[in-house]
């Protein structure tokens, strides 16, 4: 019976639905991918919510940006925005909304603009489609 428990479990645990990201969440990935990418230290909303895509830092931060939405399993395996997690993410996020299908037209609205040109392994496509979903008035975590 326990073997059998453990069995279903493991499934759920890799074959289960998305699970809904925090701020700290968000937070203590920033303070990975800061490390990871030897960047500057500053706050999660000072990486996230900056649009100004001409700066000295711009491709770490774009990569930073990056990085915090695959930990959030919020990019899929080859580096697009994993449509049905980010939906599930804005809906949880701003569950206190009258019109939960405002929040689904603007994150559709984000999804489907083309991918910025990229040769530094997505971070600009990963930041534009983020500054995207900032622009609106809706928060992701």
């Amino acid at each position: 019976m326990q073997t059998l428990l453990v069995s279903i479990s493991l499934f759920v645990m890799t074959h289960g639905a998305y699970v809904v990201r925090t701020f700290a969440d968000a937070t203590a990935y920033r303070d990975e991918c800061v490390q990871q990418y030897a960047g500057r230290g500053s706050s999660l909303i000072d990486y996230m919510r900056q649009v100004a895509l001409h700066t000295d830092d711009a491709d770490s931060r774009w990569c930073i940006v990056r990085c915090i939405l695959q930990k959030a399993d919020l990019l899929d395996g080859e580096g697009a925005p994993h449509e049905a997690n980010v939906h599930a993410q804005m809906q949880h996020s701003n569950a206190i909304v009258e019109d939960p299908d405002d929040i689904r037209s603007e994150t559709s609205r984000c999804l489907r603009e083309p991918p910025a040109p990229d040769s530094g392994g997505g971070c600009l496509r990963a930041y534009t489609f983020f500054a995207c979903i900032q622009s609106t008035e809706y928060d992701l975590f």
